[in-house]
């Protein structure tokens, strides 16, 4: 009977050692996981930007100051960005991929805006552009559901105003994460100005519309071209060059 006992007690037991080392090959919990990437490119250079992973590009924007859709990266991985020339090579007759950056994601990070300043070489120079890259961390505890950030990344402040709370404004380089209050259509208003001098011009009196479950970013940007790759041959022709100046990007994600 004891012999008996002692057998079915080591077949209970056989399950559980079986299951032992599958169960030491879990990862830990804060290993780094996968990122959902979105990007924002701040150059005057027309032309798609694409990511780089072994020999394949994949394009992940399709031109500068535009928000890209998210794209997942892997974690303890090193990415490079390319830019497609905007004119095909003399020799090859092709659109050759320019390199511009190399990035990294942070371990820590899980979903973020990336944005990728292009700065171009010197005329006498044929090296290439500096690109600086820096990282807004969009997780849910830093940046909760139902807020909008504001990101002042143009050359003048900012001033700004949703629904009737209270105006306030940024400086070059700022960032604040505002918690909205919607309308009962989930609507908000939201009034973008910038300062010129001794006053203030609008720039942006738009209505969005804000769920409980999602997020708002806007980012203050300056093209020196006037956002001149959003325009068309015959409108340059017949309106001339725009201006320099600042714009007001937005997008809208649920995580």
């Amino acid at each position: 009977m004891i012999a008996l006992l002692i057998r079915t007690f080591a077949l209970c037991l056989l399950p559980f050692a079986l299951t032992l080392p599958a169960r030491a090959q879990t990862p830990p919990p804060d290993e780094p996981k996968p990122a959902n990437l979105r990007f924002l490119f701040l150059d005057e250079t027309p032309g798609g930007y694409s990511i780089k992973a072994g020999a394949s590009f994949r394009q992940i924007s399709s031109a500068p100051y535009a928000i890209s859709p998210p794209v997942v990266v892997q974690p303890k991985s090193h990415y490079e960005i390319y830019q497609t020339a905007p004119l095909p090579d003399p020799v090859t007759g092709k659109k050759e991929q320019v390199k511009l950056a190399v990035i990294a994601p942070p371990p820590r990070i899980v979903s973020a805006l990336v944005v990728v300043k292009v700065t171009p070489p010197p005329p006498d120079s044929k090296g290439p552009p500096r690109c600086d890259v820096t990282y807004f961390d969009t997780d849910v505890h830093a940046f909760p559901l139902g807020s909008v950030r504001v990101i002042n990344l143009g050359r003048a402040p900012l001033g700004t105003q949703f629904n009737k709370d209270a105006a306030f404004q940024l400086q070059p380089g700022e960032t604040r994460i505002v918690k909205l209050s919607p309308d009962d259509k989930n609507r908000v208003v939201a009034k973008i100005a910038v300062s010129e001098g001794n006053a203030w011009r609008l720039l942006s009196n738009k209505i969005a519309i804000l769920g409980p479950s999602q997020r708002m970013t806007g980012v203050f940007i300056y093209s020196a071209s006037g956002l001149l790759h959003t325009y068309t041959a015959e409108e340059i022709a017949e309106f001339g060059k725009p201006n320099p100046g600042h714009f007001w990007i937005t997008y809208t994600d649920t995580p």
